[in-house]
């Protein structure tokens, strides 16, 4: 009897899995489809849910969660970099304002000089009100930097716990996603300003990807583009000339690959000329990130020798300012840009995964 009880529980066990697993199938693929779309939110829920399922019944380090713990690392950094623009667009919109209303401030105070009392009240008030609108814009800031930095954190774990679940299996389709949470790290780290550790987390990558990718794989072109912004970001601008220089190389080489099959064809396969374009146009592009890069490392170069005339009194002060000046800005708008730079070649070279 006892044995006969025990044989329906085991049955409604394997339905519930069944239901588990094929309803995170389900929610992979919205929270892929919500990506595609642009709908970020949503698909960070429907990569939450898919993981939260999935950890719940095989544990967090199970093989079955790593595709929803890369999925919901990957969508959390879109969140956060979607979430960090918004931002930017709404200081920039405080700021006009404020100087708007400043200007406004100035108009009427010269002309409302027959009544001094009454104009210095309404100076005030109008100083109160743009003092109350500084202080409520800089709560909103230290709030959305609390959201960013939350999101950024938690998709390092994710993307982590996703890349020691698949490093850890011997399959060559295992390694390349591993490859692919390294890239992805190497993202999370730029976002967050670790450019050391971008430059680590895409060495990783490229390692993977060179054993396992053939030499003109676009995936390869992506991760040296990648590469070339961490050292650019980092102020290593020769190596970030090198690597923007081999993201062009695997591109040439891709190129004439899809050349030679349109050729032995005899005719032309509409995705292979499509894709041909395509490259063509990444790059423009990478040629500018390479000229950006080496007068970043003029400026630098200026700025060092500068700073050393001036330490044995050959410089005057007002030429060392002026250099130290110019570098600041030149590295302080390449942070600025982190998010942006990227453009349209990532967009283009990006695998499937």
């Amino acid at each position: 009897m006892a044995e006969e009880s025990a044989a329906p529980s085991t049955s409604v066990d394997k339905t519930d899995s069944m239901d588990v697993d094929g309803e995170a199938k389900k929610l992979l693929g919205l929270g892929q489809k919500n990506l595609v779309m642009g709908d970020i939110p949503a698909a960070v829920n429907a990569f939450q849910e898919a993981a939260s399922m999935l950890g719940k019944k095989y544990g967090e380090t199970a093989n079955e969660c790593a595709e929803a713990f890369f999925f919901y690392g990957k969508s959390l950094l879109e969140l956060a970099r979607m979430e960090n623009g918004v931002l930017g667009n709404a200081l920039e919109g405080v700021q006009v304002e404020e100087e708007e209303e400043k200007a406004e401030d100035s108009m009427a105070e010269s002309a409302d000089n027959v009544d001094e009392t009454e104009g210095s009240e309404e100076e005030d008030k109008e100083n109160d009100k743009a003092e109350d609108k500084e202080n409520d814009s800089t709560v909103e800031e230290k709030e959305s930097e609390e959201d960013e930095v939350g999101n950024l954190e938690l998709a390092w774990d994710m993307l982590e716990l996703a890349k020691v679940i698949y490093k850890r299996q011997d399959t060559k389709e295992a390694q390349l996603h591993a490859a692919q949470a390294h890239l992805k790290l190497g993202e999370v780290s730029i976002e967050s300003e670790n450019y050391i550790q971008a430059v680590e987390e895409f060495h990783s990558c490229l390692t993977l990807q060179q054993k396992y990718l053939e030499a003109h794989d676009r995936l390869l072109a992506e991760t040296h583009y990648h590469l070339g912004l961490a050292y650019h970001y980092n102020n290593q601008y020769d190596e970030a000339v090198l690597q923007f220089s081999k993201s062009m190389e695997v591109i040439d080489k891709r190129m004439v690959m899809l050349t030679e099959r349109l050729r032995a064809k005899g005719e032309g396969l509409a995705e292979d000329e499509k894709e041909i374009e395509e490259l063509k146009g990444l790059l423009p592009e990478i040629k500018e990130k390479i000229e950006d890069s080496k007068e970043s490392q003029k400026s630098a170069r200026v700025a060092e020798l500068a700073l050393k005339a001036t330490l044995v009194g050959g410089s005057s002060s007002s030429f060392s300012q002026g250099t130290e000046s110019s570098l600041t800005s030149t590295v302080s708008g390449s942070s600025s840009r982190s998010s942006k730079f990227n453009g349209n070649v990532t967009k283009y070279l990006i695998g499937s995964f």
